[in-house]
C-alpha cells in the first residue's frame, strides 16, 4: 500500500466469525471504488477466523490481533483509532457489500460538505428476508431517532475529523446499542443522511445481537431514548423517566410536555414530532401486550390525540395480543 492516506478507512471487528468472514471480507476487497484501506481487528477469536483473514493477501488489509477478547466496542474504537482514511466506513464480519457501495457513498459526500455521516439502506437474507429502510433526510432522521437507530451499523459512512474533534467514538455502559447511542451523538454536530438504495447484504441468523439479547436490548434502547429526549428539549427528571417505557398516565403528560416544549424550541416539526411520538406509544404497546393484558386497557389514554387513527392501532393491539399470547 502507498504511504498516502486513503480516501476511506473499512473497519471490521470479528470473534469466532469462521462462517461468514471470508465472504464478508471478499466483498469489501471486491468494491468498485478501491483508494482504501480495509483494518480487520481479530478479537481473540478461538476458531478459524485468524486462519481465514490472514489467508487474504491484499495490501489494503491492516489486520490488528487482539491478545483476548475485549469485546465488540473496544475493538471499534481501536479500529476507528487507527484510521487514516477522510472518511470511515463500517462493516460488519458476517454481511456483505454491493460492489458499487464505497463508489457510491464517497460520490455522496463528497457531492454534499455539509454531511458529516451518512448511510444507506440494507437487503436483508438468511433467516428472514427482507429490506431494512431508513429515513433520508436530515429533519427525518432527528425524529426517528426518538425510536431507534437510524443507520445501518455496517453500512454507515463518516467523516473522520468530526468523529475526532468531537470524540464521537463508539460509547461503553449501552450493551448490545452502543451503535444507536452514537448516532444521537452524531445529530447534533453535524447533518445527516441516508441514500435511497441498498448498498449492504445484512444477514439475519441466530447469531445476531437482536435475537440473542432481545430484552436487554430493548432496556438500552429505552435509557437512550430518555437521553436523547432529555438533551434535544431540555427536560426535566420526571418528564424524562416517563418519556418511554410503561404506557400510563404520566407517559402521556410527558408527551404532552415534551409538545408543548418543542413549541418554545422548534426543535421538530410539530405535526411530525407528535406522529412520532404517538407511533412510539404504539410500539411500546406492541412490547407490553406481550406480557400483559393491561395495556389494551391503557392504550385508549391515546383517543385524546385522535380517536380514529389511534382506535385502529388499538385493534391491531389487541389482535397482536391475542395472536402473541393464543396464536390466533
Amino acid at each position: 500500500m502507498s504511504n498516502a492516506a486513503p480516501i476511506v478507512s473499512i473497519v471490521m471487528a470479528a470473534f469466532n466469525e469462521e462462517k461468514y468472514i471470508s465472504d464478508a471480507i471478499q466483498s469489501v476487497l471486491n468494491q468498485s471504488f478501491t483508494d482504501f484501506e480495509f483494518i480487520i481487528i481479530n478479537d481473540g477469536s478461538t476458531d478459524r477466523t485468524e486462519e481465514i483473514i490472514q489467508s487474504f493477501k491484499d495490501p489494503r488489509i491492516r489486520y490488528i490481533r487482539n491478545e483476548e477478547n475485549i469485546k465488540l466496542i473496544a475493538s471499534l474504537n481501536k479500529g476507528l483509532k487507527a484510521a487514516k482514511g477522510k472518511y470511515i466506513a463500517r462493516m460488519d464480519s458476517d454481511d456483505l457489500c454491493y460492489a458499487d457501495r464505497l463508489e457510491k457513498q464517497v460520490a455522496f459526500m463528497e457531492a454534499n460538505p455539509t454531511i458529516g455521516i451518512s448511510g444507506a439502506q440494507l437487503l436483508v437474507f438468511g433467516n428472514e428476508d427482507g429490506v431494512m429502510q431508513y429515513p433520508l433526510l436530515h429533519e427525518e432522521i432527528k425524529l426517528r431517532l426518538f425510536i431507534t437507530s437510524c443507520f445501518g451499523n455496517n453500512v454507515v459512512i463518516f467523516k473522520r475529523e468530526i468523529m475526532e474533534q468531537h470524540q464521537l467514538y463508539f460509547p461503553q455502559g449501552y450493551l448490545h446499542a452502543e451503535d444507536y447511542k452514537c448516532w444521537t451523538n452524531w445529530v447534533p454536530v453535524t447533518q445527516t443522511a441516508n441514500l435511497n438504495q441498498n448498498l449492504v447484504k445484512y444477514r439475519s441468523h441466530s447469531n445476531s445481537v437482536s435475537f440473542q439479547h432481545k430484552t436487554l436490548q430493548r432496556e438500552t434502547r429505552n435509557r437512550i431514548r430518555r437521553e436523547y429526549a432529555t438533551q434535544a428539549f431540555k427536560l426535566n427528571n420526571e418528564t424524562a423517566l416517563h418519556f418511554t417505557g410503561p404506557i400510563s398516565r404520566a407517559r402521556l403528560q410527558a408527551i404532552r410536555a415534551v409538545l408543548q416544549i418543542n413549541k418554545t424550541l422548534n426543535y421538530a416539526d410539530q405535526v411530525q414530532l407528535e406522529k412520532t411520538l404517538l407511533e412510539l406509544w404504539y410500539l411500546d404497546s406492541l412490547e407490553e401486550a406481550e406480557n400483559s393484558l393491561a395495556v389494551i386497557f391503557k392504550f385508549p389514554l391515546l383517543f385524546g390525540f385522535g380517536l380514529k387513527k389511534n382506535f385502529r392501532n388499538w385493534v391491531y393491539l389487541s389482535k397482536h395480543y391475542l395472536k402473541f399470547r393464543f396464536g390466533k
